[in-house]
């Protein structure tokens, strides 16, 4: 198989799942029905996020979930977060118009190039190439491409964890790696598919055009900039195809995904090999909540780990 290819979407679902299959034996959140539920958590932003993900088995139930994220997304009119997240749901579902949501998300976070997905996915659909391409040059003048990762777990398992507790009690196993694990899951859900139009647009037949890989190069660097190994991987799958076998920039974009692969890799084996993955899971939020990148949260992990940051080859 030629991992060329299927880098850019393999990587990323790898990458967004790592802690989640990390923390895979502590189980998930028990559940009760969504009548019960709704009555038991408040109306703030993040608790209706929190009902919009429990136990959907990491899959999306838009029919239960759209309307909580939409009531999240009207309370909060000022958080990019919700907007960019109700967003891409409601994308997804039939007669529902994303394009004020992405508007509010581009007033609130100008500099994100994620605002520009949805737009970017309905003129592939259209077959618009003239709007593809002015979309793709918006993305790439962006100083970063963030989904908001890091605070919408935390945020979230914090939440689903209190709610479990107040249900089932203190001594429910797995509250907060449980929590975690839903919302890692449910958000990889959301966000994989969602970079789906960006390697479309960089296909190998596409980028053989020298104007569409040109653009290609400048997105990809906006992607590393991103606050997720999925973008990180879909940049580093771009730069991969663009670069001639055989030459330096081909080998710099080998060592990079080999050193992104190493972090993910050794920071998961931290995290699986701790005897109390409750105490841990409680960390593990308290720096997503303070650190913008997913990447950072490796980064830290292994310097608590006493790890190398770069792969041996590299130092």
């Amino acid at each position: 198989m030629n991992s060329r290819h299927i880098l850019p979407r393999l990587t990323g679902l790898a990458s967004a799942l790592a802690v989640l299959l990390t923390l895979a034996a502590c189980g998930s959140t028990p559940s009760t029905s969504d009548t019960a539920q709704r009555s038991k958590s408040s109306d703030t932003p993040d608790a209706l996020l929190a009902d919009a993900m429990r136990r959907q088995n990491n899959e999306i139930d838009l029919v239960r979930a759209l309307p909580l994220v939409k009531m999240a997304y009207d309370k909060a009119p000022d958080r990019p977060d919700i907007a960019w997240l109700y967003s891409q749901l409601c994308a997804r579902t039939a007669n529902c118009q994303p394009e004020s949501s992405e508007a509010r998300l581009r007033r609130l976070d100008p500099d994100n190039a994620a605002a520009w997905l949805g737009a970017l996915n309905r003129a592939q659909r259209n077959r618009d190439i003239a709007a593809e391409n002015e979309i793709i040059d918006a993305m790439s003048r962006s100083a970063r491409f963030d989904i908001y990762w890091n605070p919408l777990i935390s945020q979230t398992a914090v939440v689903i964890g209190a709610q479990t507790a107040a249900q089932f009690g203190p001594t429910t196993p797995d509250l907060v790696s449980g929590s975690l694990n839903d919302s890692i899951g449910w958000m990889s859900a959301v966000a994989l598919p969602a970079f789906a139009p960006l390697s479309d647009y960089c296909s190998v037949e596409r980028a053989a055009n020298p104007a569409v890989a040109q653009r290609c190069r400048a997105l990809a660097d906006v992607l590393l900039r991103g606050d997720t190994y999925i973008a990180e991987g879909v940049g580093l799958g771009i730069q991969q195809r663009l670069a001639a076998p055989g030459t330096p920039q081909a080998a710099q974009v080998s060592a990079q995904i080999e050193r992104a692969r190493y972090q993910r890799e050794t920071a998961g084996q931290i995290i699986a090999s701790q005897a109390d993955q409750e105490k841990f899971s409680r960390e593990l939020i308290k720096l997503m909540a303070s650190l913008r990148r997913e990447q950072d949260v490796y980064l830290a992990v292994l310097r608590w780990g006493g790890r190398p940051l770069e792969p041996e080859a590299d130092r």
